[in-house]
């Protein structure tokens, strides 16, 4: 399932429609005598059931799917909304940003986009307060095998979900506490944590969300926060 999330967005499917649209459309169009078929059936409409109107129909079809299909995701959206606690920023978008308070740091959700043709992504993100030492890691969830490629934390399931690459920083086994570990293992969903000392994002490849999964991420990316700012606090970061 996770699969189709990922690789069958919206740009994907409004693709594989159009391709079977223009696809099948060209071939009936081609194979088929639509205007004879009319003519038997209502001759006073034959004038009108030429190769224009023919692609006229074909092109009012495709837009009626490309509606259905965005609404779709608007549709999922709102059900992520109404059944997670997060709450919209704003109303003035069909698809507004979310936010929610975990460990007392502001958490928001939003969609974004990853390119023409790559499908749009969901960004879980909160700010980082006084943190002033360079700092760049970056942790990739692969489910399992990441033992083999990162950096190690010294928890073994924790290694093996994720990779962790980092460019700046140090004193990590002080960042990756019990509890922070525990947050990140709760994490059961394809993308990358991204840590600065000036944000945690975590960027989900896909936007099909579920609440729970949302719910695991942020919780996450506010539990890296606090420990975060906590170390800065006593003088570690």
């Amino acid at each position: 399932m996770t699969f189709l999330r990922r690789y069958l967005g919206v740009r994907h499917r409004i693709l594989v429609w159009t391709l079977v649209l223009v696809g099948g459309g060209t071939l009936v169009i081609q194979r088929v005598d639509v205007q004879g078929a009319v003519r038997d059936v209502a001759p006073d409409l034959a004038t009108y059931a030429g190769l224009p109107t023919q692609a006229a129909i074909l092109v009012v079809v495709w837009l009626f799917g490309v509606v259905l299909f965005r609404r779709g995701e608007r549709l999922s959206w709102k059900r992520l909304r109404t059944k997670s606690p997060f709450s919209a920023q704003r109303e003035d978008r069909r698809r507004p940003p979310l936010q929610n308070e975990y460990k007392r740091k502001t958490v928001t959700a939003e969609v974004i986009g990853r390119g023409f043709v790559r499908q749009q992504g969901v960004r879980v993100e909160t700010l980082l307060d006084g943190l002033s030492k360079p700092l760049a890691l970056e942790l990739q969830y692969v489910g399992s095998g990441g033992r083999e490629e990162g950096i190690r934390t010294g928890n073994d399931a924790l290694d093996d979900q994720f990779v962790l690459t980092v460019e700046a920083g140090s004193n990590l086994r002080e960042v990756f506490d019990p509890e922070v570990q525990s947050a990140l293992m709760d994490i059961s969903i394809p993308g990358t944590l991204r840590v600065t000392n000036e944000r945690v994002v975590y960027d989900v490849p896909f936007t099909r969300v579920r609440p729970e999964e949302l719910g695991a991420v942020a919780r996450a990316v506010a539990t890296m926060a606090a420990r975060l700012e906590r170390l800065a606090r006593k003088g570690h970061r």
